[in-house]
């Protein structure tokens, strides 16, 4: 199946944070983890997509306080924190919003990604990603983790699917 044939059928765009939405590095203080990282371009993208009726999610295996706000802040429509068993939560949302797998991009980094990336319908990665996650993607970002690389592939994939240069009029509005 060609890029194009699978971009028109998502409907939603599932993220993994460390090493994806952010660079990957952890702020430690006393009092625990305290910064996290987030680039205003991927923003921009997670708005385009809600902008073109396209769900947006996190599977993290982590859970912050920073992360909880800046997703809340994106409105993005699913957030599963804290969470070690990614394919599971997806078949929750999948079964929640009566999606199929062919429906769902996600992007992810490292290895705990790989059964969730063989799932979905557009697998896609960074650059930094481990290279078992990279064989298994069908567009890795030129863009890296925490620098853009969300909205890459929010751009690409509303590009694919020819509505892109209306969904951006509308953020112009």
């Amino acid at each position: 199946m060609s890029l194009k044939e699978r971009a028109l059928k998502i409907k939603m765009l599932l993220m993994d944070v460390d090493g994806v939405l952010t660079d990957g590095t952890l702020y430690y203080a006393d009092y625990g983890e305290s910064l996290k990282p987030f680039s205003v371009y991927d923003g921009i993208g997670i708005k385009l997509l809600h902008r073109a009726g396209i769900v947006t999610g996190v599977v993290s295996g982590r859970r912050s306080y920073s992360l909880e706000r800046r997703l809340k802040d994106l409105g993005v429509q699913e957030m599963f924190l804290g969470e070690s068993n990614k394919e599971k939560v997806v078949t929750f949302i999948q079964r929640r919003r009566n999606l199929s797998s062919q429906e769902i991009a996600y992007i992810g980094d490292d290895i705990v990604d790989i059964s969730l990336l063989r799932t979905v319908g557009f697998p896609a990665t960074v650059p930094s990603a481990v290279e078992e996650v990279k064989k298994l993607c069908v567009y890795v970002t030129l863009r890296e983790a925490g620098k853009g690389a969300i909205r890459e592939l929010a751009e690409l994939i509303l590009r694919l699917k020819g509505i892109y240069e209306e969904t951006v009029k509308e953020i112009l509005k």
